[in-house]
């Protein structure tokens, strides 16, 4: 019987770096929510990079959070509200 020569070390590598066609490098991306109904926190992607956990109130990008649900941040920027999906 073969074994598997791959690793989780190098699964995990591999799939962490999949290029995800839609979502810009240059843009506020969601990465995921979590927490209770009561206190939902976000986890986004920043332009340039870097990661932020955020809840309702924060600045963020230059808008404030408005309301986290389940694969879904609604921010205010500029008078509007701009919803963010899960890609």
């Amino acid at each position: 019987m073969a074994q598997n020569t791959t690793t989780s070390q190098d699964y995990v590598a591999d799939t962490a770096t999949v290029t995800t066609k839609g979502v810009s490098r240059s843009e506020l991306v969601l990465l995921g929510t979590f927490g209770s109904q009561d206190a939902p926190s976000a986890l986004v992607r920043l332009p340039g990079g870097k990661v932020q956990t955020v809840t309702v109130g924060d600045t963020v990008n230059g808008g404030k959070v408005l309301a986290i649900a389940t694969a879904e941040l609604t921010l205010a920027r500029n008078g509007t509200a701009q919803r963010l999906q899960m890609p």
